[in-house]
């Protein structure tokens, strides 16, 4: 346990605390900007399992943000390149490669093994696709988004939270946005950190709000989240 000492002598962790994060597993979907510091976190921790889908292929314009990659690898499957670094970081852990395109097809069957799902991905029709899957599996999701200097973390536990089509409705459409590695890597932190309070059992304010973070004020805000009991995709679920 020497590599989990410094967070061992944690109050909230601890003993106990580390069984459950090496016992847990937790699905990360997207190995890019957002999933980089997420898995290195993840895999830090100690985490028992972590399963990373992706489909992608590395470009160099990924290369300012995105930590799991090398110069050397542009044009290779970002799912090896973050196996390879990871498996390196931790070895003592357990990874599962899903080279997949995430869609209402296979979603469900995607996210059952997992305690908990991270969607670090950059469109929106992935995170309406997993906010529909984790919704009807009753899997927590965590969702993070960036724009430039601005970024945003919400915790989806469904049946008690607002999901995802609650706070955005059905249609939104995004384009490729701007990223600043800071600001990117901020929000994939604070989205591992969120998944490690669930595992741990620790409190966590974001159940019931919305955490933005303005890059430029360097300044965090908390927006409250209703449930909406006529969203199509969570309205009439039960606690």
């Amino acid at each position: 346990m020497e590599r989990y000492l410094r967070q061992l002598n944690i109050p909230q962790i601890g003993d106990e605390g580390q069984r459950k994060i090496g016992e847990a597993s937790i699905l990360v979907v997207g190995a890019g900007g957002l999933g980089s510091a997420a898995l290195f976190c993840l895999a830090g921790a100690g985490v028992g399992t972590i399963g990373i889908a992706d489909f992608d292929t590395i470009a160099e314009s990924n290369l300012n943000r995105q930590f799991l990659h090398t110069t050397e690898g542009i044009g290779t499957d970002k799912l090896d390149s973050a196996l390879e670094r990871l498996k390196a970081f931790n070895p003592f852990i357990k990874f599962n490669a899903h080279r997949i395109k995430v869609s209402d097809d296979n979603a469900e069957s995607l996210i059952e093994p997992y305690d908990l799902v991270i969607s670090a991905v950059d469109n929106m029709d992935t995170r309406y696709v997993l906010n529909r899957a984790c919704v009807k599996g009753r899997k927590p999701l965590i969702n993070g988004g960036v724009s430039g200097m601005y970024g945003s973390i919400q915790l989806i536990e469904p049946g008690k939270t607002a999901c995802l089509s609650c706070l955005l409705g059905e249609n939104q459409k995004q384009t490729a946005a701007n990223s600043f590695a800071p600001v990117v890597s901020t929000i994939s932190s604070l989205m591992a950190q969120a998944a490690l309070l669930l595992v741990l059992g620790q409190p966590n304010s974001l159940k019931e709000e919305l955490l933005f973070f303005d890059g430029e004020k360097m300044s965090f805000e908390k927006i409250l989240l209703r449930r909406d009991p006529k969203c199509p995709v969570c309205g009439k679920l039960k606690t």
